[in-house]
């Protein structure tokens, strides 16, 4: 995840005797510069709702709790404890454990937590959970788990193979093809019980990793926007919320010319817009240009002093409506997360 940053574009953001200054670039198949333009000084589209914050936070009781709640799982959760939970899965601290992480730890907590009041200690917590369930920290409590599985199933294959062994040195020659033949379908319980053991570890400890996951991708978009803001204080103008907003787009469909979303009193510099997920559809990094090919992944933003309103535009695929966006506030290339 990175965000834009092009110093040879910051012209673009001194004052100028034209409105329409960046409206010569040619636009992706379906979107013509007219209609960008004329969204770009439209008024707000009373007759929709404008699109909200990723993270809208809960009321203040219900982040309490939240916050509680993460205090609490971080106070009982160590390496030992992982241990725990992946040598006895089934015992009913184990499962109350995982109960709790899979209810508390979801993207929508996270992202509440994250952009609460007290955002830097819930990030503490939540980067500390992130590391316990890392793939390397994971991979460090199962390694020893594994090898006296393994050890385990070679023992038990060994004296069933000397069990054979000592059963063919006394059997008839003609009957010993016939021990061999059920020896070799003959269901083993042991085996089976360890193998299943096995396949249930693997699960489990994908399934916290991807937790990990979870909790990198959404910490990493709240706190980059959030950095300015625990250092800044009280500098944001008057009216506005202190915390950042982010608002993510998933993919180029969400918001296309036809219908266009609207963010409204976006705030230059704090608030951020997430193109993480276009770029996960396109399966390509994208890129800021100043003038459109019509290739996917190209990203342009319109900006009319006149208004305060921007307009964004993601290219698709080929033959795909392009993402377009109107932005009430001054977007620049620092505020987009791709």
């Amino acid at each position: 995840m990175s965000t834009i940053q092009q110093p040879w574009r910051a012209h673009s953001d001194a004052p100028s005797n034209h409105v329409k200054s960046q409206t010569t670039a040619p636009a992706p198949a379906g979107v013509s510069s007219l209609a960008l333009d004329t969204l770009l000084q439209s008024a707000p589209n009373n007759a929709r709702a404008p699109k909200d914050a990723d993270n809208s936070t809960p009321g203040p009781e219900s982040h309490a709790q939240l916050r509680h709640e993460l205090k609490n799982l971080r106070a009982h959760l160590d390496r030992n404890t992982v241990e725990r939970m992946m040598r006895t899965p089934d015992s009913k601290e184990s499962q109350t454990r995982m109960q709790k992480i899979d209810t508390l730890l979801t993207g929508d907590s996270i992202k509440s937590l994250l952009s609460g009041p007290d955002a830097r200690a819930c990030a503490k917590d939540l980067n500390a959970i992130e590391n316990l369930f890392s793939e390397h920290s994971i991979d460090a409590v199962l390694d020893p788990i594994e090898s006296e599985q393994v050890e385990s199933y070679r023992k038990y294959v060994d004296a069933a193979l000397f069990n054979l062994k000592a059963g063919l040195m006394n059997a008839a020659p003609g009957s010993r093809f016939e021990m061999v033949r059920a020896f070799s379908k003959r269901e083993q319980p042991a085996l089976t019980t360890i193998q299943n053991y096995m396949t249930d570890l693997a699960s489990k400890s994908k399934h916290l990793c991807d937790i990990a996951t979870l909790v990198k991708k959404h910490s990493e978009a709240l706190q980059y926007a959030q950095a300015d803001d625990w250092e800044r204080g009280d500098q944001y103008p008057t009216g506005h919320e202190k915390h950042p907003m982010i608002y993510s787009f998933s993919n180029t469909g969400e918001s296309t010319l036809d219908q266009p979303s609207e963010i409204r009193n976006f705030v230059t510099g704090r608030d951020k817009l997430n193109l993480t997920g276009i770029s996960r559809q396109l399966n390509k990094p994208l890129q800021s240009v100043d003038r459109l090919s019509g290739e996917s992944g190209e990203i342009q933003l319109k900006y009319s002093r006149e208004n305060n309103a921007s307009v964004l535009v993601v290219s698709g695929n080929r033959g795909t409506p392009a993402l377009v966006a109107k932005i009430f506030g001054h977007v620049k290339d620092k505020d987009l997360v791709t």
